[in-house]
């Protein structure tokens, strides 16, 4: 039964790294001190991925499915020995704050940038909404309410 557990982590990864390598993969790009108009850096590739609908649906519906099949085992339902359940537990509750947590710093870095502020103005907007995050969570740690 861990053995199920841990050829999913495997099968994870390897399309993880297989994604990382596609996206910073030199992409036929040469060595020479000319530069190329017609080829498209990592960057521009990122960016024109990042527009284009398809592409946006098929990262939410890879992510919504770990997210469920997470939440499978950490129901108990895939049979799991009760460790495996809640390791997929603590990983639920880690992706989950990864999620919220980048979700709030792009949304703040992204509003300010477009606000007229420099990058490094943006990311001290985006850390300091983090920050702002974090003192509420142990605020509320010490109340006794979280």
């Amino acid at each position: 039964m861990a053995q199920t557990g841990l050829f999913i982590g495997f099968v994870v990864g390897v399309v993880l790294l297989a994604l990382i390598v596609t996206l910073t993969g030199r992409g036929g790009r040469s060595y020479s001190v000319e530069t190329l108009p017609d080829k498209t850096s990592t960057r521009n590739r990122v960016e024109e991925w990042s527009k284009d609908p398809t592409v946006l649906s098929v990262v939410f519906v890879v992510a919504a499915l770990g997210f469920g099949l997470v939440t499978v085992l950490f129901m108990g339902y895939g049979g799991l020995s009760e460790s495996a359940i809640q390791t997929a537990g603590v990983a639920l509750v880690v992706a989950t704050l990864v999620v919220v947590v980048s979700y709030l710093f792009y949304g703040s870095y992204y509003a300010a940038r477009s606000r007229g502020l420099a990058r490094s103005q943006a990311v001290l907007v985006g850390s300091w909404v983090i920050g702002m995050l974090f003192v509420v969570s142990v605020t509320l740690h010490l109340l006794g309410i979280l």
